[in-house]
């Protein structure tokens, strides 16, 4: 995979993830407002609990809006770098850089844009989040498989 192609899929992925977070986000905020809920979606399973959360994930360190968008600027330009390193087969590391980058990049515009994010999605025993925060944890769990399977695997020599 050459570097603009590689790139392209980034721009691909990333932007999937932002579009999805800012509908469903500006949906659940213009049809519901906020603060609402809970509203169970699935018996004892899901629920619609809307809020805004001026933190990080899960609502932890509420008053640093200015730390999180500059760790936010650190993380994105860091997973550019690292992704430009990659080579070109490490599907893996591509795709969970990719959720990250996308989930990253639509949590730091509502934070620097209307300081806080909307949080809706809520299960028990979790803390509530959204697609951006789901896309960073799927991102991060892609990166882990991927690593623990290319060190079970030999090296070709």
């Amino acid at each position: 995979m050459s570097r603009v192609r590689g790139y392209l899929l980034l721009a691909v992925i990333a932007g999937a993830v932002v579009i999805v977070d800012r509908v469903t986000k500006i949906f659940v905020e213009q049809r519901f407002g906020v603060p609402y809920g809970p509203r169970e979606v699935v018996d004892h399973v899901l629920f619609l609990t809307v809020t805004r959360n001026a933190g990080a994930a899960f609502g932890l360190f509420q008053n640093f809006r200015v730390v999180f968008l500059l760790i936010s600027a650190v993380v994105l330009v860091g997973i550019l770098i690292y992704y430009w390193r990659l080579p070109a087969r490490d599907w893996t590391a591509r795709l969970g850089l990719a959720l990250v980058f996308g989930g990253a990049i639509s949590n730091a515009y509502d934070r620097g844009v209307k300081g806080s994010v909307i949080d809706f999605i809520q299960v028990p025993h979790w803390p509530i989040f959204n697609v951006a925060d789901s896309a960073i944890t799927v991102g991060v769990a892609v990166l882990l498989v991927g690593t623990l399977w290319r060190s079970g695997r030999p090296r070709r020599a």
